[in-house]
């Protein structure tokens, strides 16, 4: 189960043009934040890869988007939305994350901002909500192929070449011993 969930995130680091060791802990963190829970497994995925794929169109770095999924790593952990979260961390990292929540859920960001501020609003219900608002204005959007995004894909090369042959010479090494 660890190797594919490995596999999932080179393979949306690639596609984004995102560095795959800083997405996987933020991937980690999310993935602890929401065990046990209703967003455990496939709408943690969902998130991770529209929030993920969001910051990518945007142009914005893989540090910039560990800040995005750092907030939404909070929520999970809280189980209840607040505005410090989603408006103050999520908002300022992702641009438009409240209007995309908002919309996925087919109310005004009036309506939401209300439910946040009364404490009745989960991240269960705002996870999928986000996912569809996120998606819903970037889904089909081409992934920039900037200096950026190119240069965290080599870094994911480099990165797995060496551990390629880290591996090599450790699987070498015990075969002798």
């Amino acid at each position: 189960k660890a190797r594919a969930e490995m596999e999932f995130i080179k393979i949306t680091a690639n596609k984004l043009g995102l560095e795959n060791q800083v997405l996987a802990k933020s991937y980690q963190s999310l993935a602890a934040s929401t065990k046990g829970t209703q967003l455990e497994g496939q709408a943690t995925r969902d998130v991770f890869e529209a929030v993920s794929r969001a910051m990518s169109v945007l142009g914005k770095s893989t540090a910039e988007t560990n800040l995005a999924l750092n907030a939404v790593s909070q929520i999970a952990s809280k189980g209840t939305v607040s505005m410090e979260e989603l408006r103050g961390q999520l908002g300022e990292a992702l641009p438009g994350a409240l209007k995309a929540a908002a919309d996925g859920a087919g109310i005004t960001t009036a309506q939401l901002i209300k439910l946040v501020e009364s404490g009745s609003l989960l991240a269960e219900d705002l996870f999928p909500a986000l996912t569809k608002g996120l998606n819903g204005l970037y889904a089909n959007a081409p992934v920039p192929n900037t200096v950026i995004s190119e240069w965290a894909r080599f870094k994911n090369v480099v990165t797995e070449t060496s551990t390629a042959i880290g591996e090599g010479f450790a699987s070498e090494a015990i075969a002798k011993a």
